[in-house]
């Protein structure tokens, strides 16, 4: 069965995931190596093999929906990887290591976290769930070292997703307050059909006078 193209975000998600393990391979294997701490090493370790499984199952499923994808880092990861080989000292190689890692498995996380909620695509969908949790693993790791400088990850902003979260609840409390009135009203009408069932009115034949109740 012929698969279909994915659509744009899609698309940019499986490009994204193959381009961060471009350089995320390199820089856990150097870790391993070039830190001094053990857990530095340790997390070097799981972050090279990680990215490694995950990048077979994105070249499988690129190749499977004809996703063409990149071969090299990018500049920016070059230069990320040029800092780590520069580093005068293990200490500032596990400074570096951390923090470009940290910062870079954020933006990927958002953009991941993102498709997985929206897609239509059952396959891209199970792609994503899985690279989210490989990619959060990755983060909590990273923070475990204690070396990640929180000061410098940018700001959580509040977009769409927020005004739409919103939007949400607005629309919940209306409705739920429109059901509230209706099911009021429902139960009245309810109420007043069973006293009238229970307390039928005496029809009165042509001529006769009414009897109050005192009277009889």
């Amino acid at each position: 069965m012929a698969q279909t193209e994915p659509g744009t975000a899609e698309r940019d998600l499986i490009i994204r995931v193959r381009q961060a393990g471009l350089w995320e391979m390199p820089a856990g294997d150097w870790a391993r190596t070039r830190a001094r701490d053990q857990h530095v090493k340790d997390v070097g370790m799981t972050l090279m093999v990680d990215h490694g499984r995950l990048d077979v199952a994105t070249r499988a499923l690129a190749q499977r929906r004809g996703v063409t994808l990149p071969d090299q880092p990018t500049a920016d990861q070059q230069r990320w990887l040029a800092e780590m080989r520069d580093a005068p000292s293990p200490a500032e190689f596990e400074r570096v290591f951390v923090n470009r890692l940290r910062a870079a498995h954020g933006v990927i996380f958002g953009i991941i976290a993102q498709v997985r909620a929206n897609t239509r695509d059952d396959e891209i969908r199970a792609f994503a769930a899985s690279a989210n949790q490989v990619v959060l693993r990755h983060i909590t790791l990273l923070e475990s070292t204690g070396l990640v400088d929180y000061t410098q990850l940018p700001e959580p902003v509040s977009g769409t997703a927020s005004a739409s979260a919103g939007a949400a609840l607005d629309l919940a409390a209306t409705d739920i307050l429109a059901t509230v009135v209706l099911a009021a009203l429902l139960c009245g009408a309810t109420v007043l059909v069973l006293w009238l069932i229970r307390h039928p009115a005496k029809r009165r034949r042509p001529g006769e006078k009414h009897v109050p109740a005192s009277e009889t």
